[in-house]
């Protein structure tokens, strides 16, 4: 004997445009939540991955700064004050800013964001930079990030077929001696690394009385955390000293709390859960309704209001699951199209699948729960 399909099923594929147009709303749910989440998520990693590479141990900034990429100078002459703290191997400056990059291939001019360091080891662990490091002591001599957006030209490749690559930046004319890789951010959208003689060749207008971030090195077996409070009593109110941990979390929370990139992208999120809701919401009532002397019929044949409550929670169940992974595999492929697109770190993470998958069985049951007390108006004298 054939086995017959289950209740619930039937019901729902007896409208045939009806569920596609329940599964068509549960797609885009989960296609905006994914996007969203994705998007949010990216800009978090972005804005992390050079401050991820900083080699240092304790690292000064401005109680003004708000981001790496909005910091604010503190004078430079504290970090003199610096060595004599026991347990302190070194201390360094370093200088940030964006400049007009004049593109020679097409013409324009697009903002790129310039490091000036101070000799020494490199300071950053990105992949190029300590193979091209003795280069930038020549004079007006840069490395270019090649994980950079294209508007700035075709520098990496250029110079990669050993032609000399000389731009303008801020009116000073520079050429690139070397290729790193750290990659663009939603707030930065190229990189160039360079010394600090260098670098205030290129910002003539800026005081080199100021430091935008102070790199500390404490000696081997020294534990940072124990030297962080002796150097913040020498700066005093004028800087904040922060761990490494604590400056990624610095980071993070500029683009979690103080920008509106988190909030948008959370509320697009929310915007997917509620069109999500309202569709699958509306199908399931329109079910419940057009069906309700079937269900009084049900009744007095002695099925229980719980029998039709489970029967129509397990119509919602099935939607997210039509639902869900079409959404997924969408969601993946503009994944890619936008990582390629923007070369932001766009990944589709199983924590980001599960979260979805959950949000989307959660959504449908709640639709399922608020359509269901239509149920009560099913009463067995209806029959008769």
């Amino acid at each position: 004997m054939p086995a017959r399909a289950p209740l619930a099923w039937l019901q729902l594929s007896y409208g045939r445009v009806k569920l596609i147009v329940a599964v068509a709303g549960v797609v885009v749910a989960v296609l905006l939540m994914l996007m969203q989440l994705g998007f949010m998520q990216a800009a978090f990693e972005s804005a992390l991955i050079v401050p991820r590479q900083i080699d240092a141990d304790l690292i000064v900034v401005s109680p003004q700064s708000q981001a790496m990429f909005r910091t604010s100078p503190f004078p430079r002459r504290l970090l003199y004050r610096l060595p004599a703290v026991p347990g302190v191997e070194s201390v360094r400056a370093v200088y940030l800013g964006t400049v007009p990059w004049h593109n020679p291939w097409k013409r324009n001019e697009q903002s790129i964001f310039v490091y000036g360091f101070e000799p020494g080891d490199p300071p950053l662990k990105l992949p190029g930079l300590a193979e091209n490091w003795p280069n930038i002591l020549q004079t007006d001599a840069v490395i270019y990030d090649a994980k950079s957006k294209p508007i700035f030209g075709p520098v990496a490749e250029s110079y990669r077929r050993g032609e000399n690559v000389e731009v303008e930046v801020n009116r000073r004319r520079v050429h690139v001696v070397g290729l790193a890789e750290a990659g663009n951010s939603f707030g930065i959208d190229g990189n160039l690394f360079t010394s600090d003689l260098n670098f205030f060749r290129m910002f003539p207008q800026r005081n080199a009385g100021g430091a935008d971030l102070g790199l500390i090195h404490v000696e081997p077996g020294v534990d940072p955390k124990a030297v962080q409070g002796e150097l913040q009593k020498l700066l005093g109110v004028e800087a904040r000293v922060l761990t490494h941990q604590e400056f990624l979390d610095f980071e993070h929370g500029y683009w979690a709390r103080s920008s509106p990139v988190g909030f948008v992208f959370t509320l697009g999120a929310v915007v997917g859960f509620c069109i999500g809701f309202v569709i699958v919401y509306q199908i399931l009532y329109t079910d419940v309704s057009n069906h309700l002397s079937q269900y009084a019929t049900m009744k007095a044949m002695g099925f229980t209001d719980s029998y039709l409550v489970r029967l129509v929670l397990k119509e919602a169940v099935i939607l997210a699951g039509l639902g869900y992974w079409p959404g997924v595999l969408l969601a993946w492929g503009l994944y890619e199209i936008a990582r390629a697109a923007t070369a932001l770190p766009l990944d589709m993470t199983w924590q980001r699948v599960l979260g979805v998958f959950i949000t989307t069985l959660v959504m449908c049951l709640i639709s399922g729960v608020v359509a269901v007390r239509r149920l009560r108006a099913a009463q067995p004298a209806d029959v008769f």
